[in-house]
């Protein structure tokens, strides 16, 4: 994304905070905007947004981060994360501190940044070694910034809930979505959340399959945090949401 695409982008954002809008996010406070997706009206009222900041990415067998998403501004948003893509875990100090970097100059720009969230998917068997990339980051990273992840379903299904439990984060939130969709038969990894004691977010895509009496079980856990909304660009030739939540 150029520059003037970065600034075209911003004004949008504000915009849209402004625009009436009947989306199926209504009533959430937390939303992923992911490079490339549209801000919209119903981020008016967000009081958490987790802000796609680029990709860690292997070229030419070196791991470089691709900056990507909303340019450093001042937002209206009450907090802040900025969330980061991994595709590996093999990356040199440097390109950590330069999100120590990306992190200042967000703080600095005025705004409130909880911390650093770490997308990656790491696989069920491979849990501890990504524990031990987190203990790394959570070294380098300065303390006054939080450290989350996200985290696939069968994590806690299939894993070692205690391994989940001992992961150094602040926050772990669990994707029920894969790509544009809500994974299929999704409720039937929910309940192994209940052995989670630390604190949780679900990840919902917008528009996508939820089950609210699902959700109120879930809440029974003290560590329980609410939802992350995915939001998505409106479907061609369509600009409202018409399947919301089940």
């Amino acid at each position: 994304m150029g520059p003037r695409s970065q600034i075209l982008l911003v004004i949008a954002l504000f915009a849209a905070l402004l625009t009436p809008s009947a989306l199926a996010a209504e009533g959430s406070q937390a939303f992923w905007l992911w490079s490339g997706v549209r801000p919209t009206a119903a981020l008016r009222d967000a009081k958490t947004v987790y802000l796609h900041q680029g990709d860690v990415l292997v070229l030419a067998g070196n791991a470089v981060f691709e900056r990507k998403g909303l340019p450093v501004n001042r937002l209206t948003f009450p907090h802040i994360w900025l969330t980061v893509r991994f595709t590996t875990l093999d990356v040199p100090d440097a390109l950590l501190l330069r999100l120590n970097r990306l992190l200042a100059r967000w703080r600095d720009a005025g705004n409130t940044v909880v911390g650093l969230q770490i997308d990656f998917d790491a696989a069920t068997h491979q849990l501890e070694d990504y524990a031990q990339f987190l203990r790394r980051v959570r070294q380098i990273l300065p303390s006054q910034y939080a450290l989350g992840v996200t985290g696939l379903l069968d994590w806690a299904k299939t894993g070692n809930v205690q391994t989940l439990n001992a992961l150094p984060v602040d926050e772990l939130v669990v994707q029920s979505y894969q790509g544009r969709s809500t994974v299929d038969n999704y409720t039937a990894y929910l309940p192994a959340l209940s052995g989670l004691r630390l604190p949780f977010k679900l990840g919902v895509v917008q528009n996508g399959q939820w089950d609210r009496d699902e959700e109120r079980r879930i809440a029974a856990s003290p560590w329980y945090r609410g939802t992350v909304i995915f939001m998505l660009n409106p479907s061609r030739g369509d600009g409202s949401s018409q399947k919301g939540y089940q």
